[in-house]
């Protein structure tokens, strides 16, 4: 009987063990942090309104880098450290950072107006640009990218749960990398910076 009560207690330590794992990739089309390859089919086209009250698409940033991050201003903790994150590297690119242009998509055009995403990225950094659209064309960008959101009702409020990658995007339009947030905003710049050099 010891020995079966052990066994459980080993099984159940196992199991919550793996939760916080089985959160981060369910139920997303595409696990957050695993298996994006280069070359994927990740992006795609899109039609959403900047924080200067601007339309843009996909071809707008054609001949730039663009690294995407998919959030929400109403975000407790991992927004505002990612977006920290980009700011930090942005800084660590130098003069390099002019060829790369950060998104911050809203996934909350409820509550996130172009004029309070102007406010919420500029207290990051300037050069991060904030994009929102209708309900209709936020899930169509997430679609693109295979970022998994859902609301998640607190009462009188709610929240998002939702995929935490950063995509960087070739100037060519075509997915390049994926970032968790977890990463080191030197080892990004590191990285990125490899990349732009070699074109």
């Amino acid at each position: 009987m010891k020995i079966i009560l052990i066994g459980c207690g080993v099984a159940i330590l196992v199991l919550l063990a793996g939760l916080p794992i089985a959160y981060l990739n369910w139920p997303a089309p595409v696990p957050v942090s695993a298996a994006i390859e280069e070359g994927a089919e990740i992006g795609g086209a899109f039609e959403l309104q900047d924080h200067h009250g601007q339309t843009v698409t996909e071809d707008t940033f054609k001949g730039r880098w663009t690294l995407v991050f998919f959030g929400f201003t109403h975000c407790p903790d991992i927004c505002p450290t990612t977006l920290s994150h980009v700011a930090s590297l942005l800084d660590g690119l130098g003069d390099m950072a002019e060829q790369v242009q950060p998104l911050f998509i809203t996934l909350d055009p409820e509550r996130d107006t172009p004029a309070i995403l102007a406010e919420y990225a500029a207290f990051f950094d300037p050069r991060i640009l904030g994009l929102a659209g209708s309900a209709e064309q936020t899930r169509q960008v997430a679609d693109a990218y295979s970022v998994y959101f859902k609301k998640v009702n607190m009462g009188d409020t709610y929240t998002l749960d939702h995929t935490t990658t950063l995509y960087l995007m070739s100037p060519d339009g075509t997915f390049k990398r994926h970032y968790s947030e977890q990463m080191p905003a030197d080892a990004m710049a590191q990285d990125i910076a490899g990349l732009l050099d070699a074109g």
